[in-house]
């Protein structure tokens, strides 16, 4: 009887060992599910991550196009109001002209009648000292006028001066802006790209963890029920040995 027992003890060390089996084996294909889920979410989440990156980027761009434009509306009003005031000092230089022939003119007069007064006396030289005087007033408000527009043309060429700072100005900012969006596209395709790939491998992922899955339950249910043939299998042996023992 001690080979039996022997036999009957090996069989019931080999039941356990299947039972034990069976119990790793029947949680193989949810911890695969589990796993895969993991995986998933995880590319999930970076997916959302560059689709933000996208937007936030997207909406630099569009403010940095929006900062361009306003700087070439800028410029060119600017340039507008140097072509403004350039006429306008063309017309000041030609009044300017004008008075200062005028101003030669009575300076002439006012000579010529110096000479004369000289030469003249009594009522004669009174008249002609009357006609100096106006004309010595009249010449006052000449220069008067010549001195406003020389004024009014230095004020007008600081300004023309200022607004060419300001459009040079400008003009680096633009610059800047239109670096900082071709860099901000490149980066944007770059994006793009890689949420493309992303994207692909998360569906192809998919397509595979499927086949995964299908595999490992068919697998897992394969394999329990085996394992359950065999345990089905030693306890009829166990059950023959028991007879034979008890006979």
């Amino acid at each position: 009887m001690p080979e039996v027992n022997v036999s009957k003890d090996a069989l019931a060390k080999a039941k356990t060992a299947l039972n034990e089996y069976n119990v790793d084996i029947s949680g193989f294909s949810t911890k695969i599910e589990q796993k895969s889920l993991e995986i998933l979410k995880s590319i999930e989440h970076e997916n959302q991550k560059i689709s933000k990156q996208i937007e936030n980027k997207v909406s630099e761009i569009n403010q940095l196009k929006t900062k361009i434009d306003q700087a070439i509306d800028s410029i060119n009003s600017m340039t507008n109001d140097i072509k403004s005031a350039e006429q306008r000092l063309e017309s000041i230089q030609n009044q300017l002209t004008v008075k200062q022939d005028e101003a030669a003119r009575i300076k002439d007069q006012i000579s010529d009648l110096s000479t004369s007064a000289s030469e003249a006396e009594g009522e004669a030289r009174r008249k002609i000292q009357a006609q100096i005087n106006q004309m010595q007033n009249k010449l006052s408000h000449v220069n008067s006028e010549i001195m406003q527009l020389k004024n009014e043309q230095s004020q007008y060429k600081d300004n023309i001066s200022q607004i060419k700072q300001k459009i040079k100005n400008v003009q680096a900012e633009k610059a800047k802006s239109e670096y900082e969006l071709r860099s901000s596209e490149r980066l944007l395709d770059k994006y793009k790209n890689k949420q493309e790939r992303m994207k692909s491998v998360h569906e192809k992922l998919k397509d595979n963890i499927g086949d995964l899955l299908s595999a490992s339950k068919s697998f897992e249910t394969r394999v329990i029920s085996n394992t359950e043939k065999n345990i089905g299998n030693i306890d009829k042996c166990i059950s023959v040995i028991d007879e034979y023992l008890a006979a």
